[in-house]
């Protein structure tokens, strides 16, 4: 008898034990970014459900839109006691609030196998993790990373149809395209050449300065052969694309809102059969209608007559998935409800919908997207791309059947890289990967706002009204007093710090 009441108050005690266990709930709140056409509230999302069954950990979210972004962010660290307890899915100044200010927590000593397997399992497929570390040399936020093996922003393309009605083949020098734009504009087409005009993109005028050794992107450097950082407009190419440029301005083979219009404009005078020749993302699941697709091929960079084609390169680094702040209850559980969201069947639901339903498991055991909702109506289902998610292109290509249009992208890609048109460095090397002071990263962005300035209105002076040695060397000695050489030198020496690590 004795034994009996001893085991079931042994088992009472353990029932109670587990009772007490099972509502033990840890509770976290989080900043959560959200697109201005996502109206899903994450509160009561099915998907978040199912994550709190997994971890017993609740996360009340608040959600901001991103027109809200930068206000909002701003206020809740002016308020530091009353920081959630994470940031998720945007970024925030990590050299001010994380190495400056200590308002975010270093990570470092949670990423474990035993805290995030997932994570730390494919931080280092294709040195994904490389880009994440800030000046301090301290882990600031979980990376969001959707690799698909792309090196390059923008494809060249030329009309197939326009090219047979011509007898001519595809254009490998500059001077072959200007011939062609001449036979198109004869032909009967009305802007041979268009494109779009915004900072940088794939379907924008700066991807022509390619074509003249100029890897061109929205910051005005590249790192050269010999490891120096060196500015984009003072390239020789620089001045000869833009003395191009104007030839075919003056000849109208150029639309001229090609300095203004953007990307919506330009894709109606493609659709319309306006345009012969063009730089774009791609041609599959884009602004250009499915007829309008098999007019048109991609083509390498045609390189100008004593320049080689150099391409900008694109690096497939993480943006911030997750900050954790100073004030986060419970980093470890915090770090797990992350986590838990990278196990691979979990993050291809939330990016795609349910099993069976969006996705399936095709016969090669990767992870198809059978059904895609019109209208943004995957919105309704998951988080999309505002949930979190690591996948380095390695890992990505083992367990994801890309889709034909991704299959595209990749296809350009590997011909680009084969075909050696890229630069040898990308610029994402001084971008992302060396980290400047707090101090130095505010000159830098200083000084690129006022050289941005002059070298749009001089680009599209130069484009519409010429270059001559006197406009060019003004242009040249203004970039100067603004403080072109001290840009270069903070970029120069911030590359010198990550190349001696």
């Amino acid at each position: 008898m004795k034994k009996l009441v001893s085991l079931l108050l042994a088992c009472c005690m353990l029932l109670s034990l587990s009772a007490a266990f099972a509502e033990e709930k840890t509770e976290l709140t989080a900043f959560q970014y959200a697109l201005e056409n996502q109206n899903t509230d994450f509160n009561g999302l099915w998907f978040f459900d199912e994550l709190e069954n997994k971890t017993n950990t609740h996360v009340t979210f608040q959600m901001v839109k991103d027109a809200d972004w930068a206000t909002s962010v701003n206020l809740m660290f002016a308020v530091p006691d009353q920081m959630p307890d994470m940031i998720l899915r945007h970024s925030v100044d990590v050299e001010e609030y994380g190495v400056s200010q200590g308002l975010l927590l270093p990570l470092d000593e949670y990423l474990t196998e035993e805290i995030m397997p997932n994570y730390v399992s494919r931080l280092n497929i294709n040195n994904a993790g490389d880009s994440i570390p800030a000046s301090d040399g301290k882990t600031y936020y979980i990376g969001f990373l959707m690799a698909q093996n792309v090196n390059h922003t923008g494809t060249w393309y030329v009309n197939q149809k326009e090219l047979d009605k011509l007898g001519k083949t595809a254009p490998a020098t500059i001077d072959e395209v200007t011939e062609l734009l001449r036979a198109m504009k004869a032909d009967g087409i009305k802007w041979p050449f268009s494109a779009s005009y915004t900072q940088f993109g794939p379907e924008t005028i700066w991807n022509q300065f390619a074509s003249f050794g100029v890897p061109e992107n929205t910051y005005y450097y590249f790192i050269d052969a010999d490891n120096k950082v060196q500015l984009t407009f003072a390239q020789d190419g620089w001045r000869a694309c833009v003395e191009w440029l104007h030839q075919l301005y003056e000849e109208e083979l150029m639309d001229p809102e090609s300095l203004t219009q953007d990307s919506n404009l330009w894709a109606n005078k493609v659709n319309d059969g306006e345009v012969g020749y063009f730089c774009y993302l791609r041609l599959i699941n884009t602004a250009i209608k499915a007829e309008n697709v098999e007019n048109f091929k991609s083509i390498l960079p045609p390189a100008a007559d004593g320049f080689k084609a150099c391409v900008s390169q694109i690096l497939e680094v993480p943006e911030a998935g997750a900050y954790l702040t100073k004030n986060c209850k419970d980093p470890v559980a915090a770090l797990k409800w992350i986590d838990a969201q990278l196990e691979t069947e979990t993050m291809m639901v939330s990016l795609n919908g349910k099993v069976g339903e969006q996705i399936v498991l095709n016969d090669e055991g990767k992870y198809e997207v059978i059904n895609i909702p019109e209208d943004n109506g995957l919105y309704q289902f998951v988080p999309v791309t505002m949930g979190q998610f690591f996948a380095p292109g390695d890992y990505y290509t083992s367990i994801y059947q890309m889709a034909p249009h991704r299959v595209e992208r990749y296809e350009d890609s590997k011909w680009y890289a084969e075909a050696g048109v890229l630069e040898p460095k990308s610029f994402q090397y001084l971008r992302d990967l060396s980290k400047m002071s707090n101090d130095d990263a505010t000159e830098a962005a200083t000084l690129y706002t006022d050289l941005q300035k002059l070298v749009e209105e001089s680009f599209a002076n130069f484009v519409r009204n010429g270059v001559t040695d006197e406009s060019w060397n003004e242009f040249q000695a203004q970039a100067k007093a603004i403080g072109s050489d001290r840009y270069i030198e903070l970029y120069q020496n911030a590359y010198n710090a990550y190349l001696a690590k």
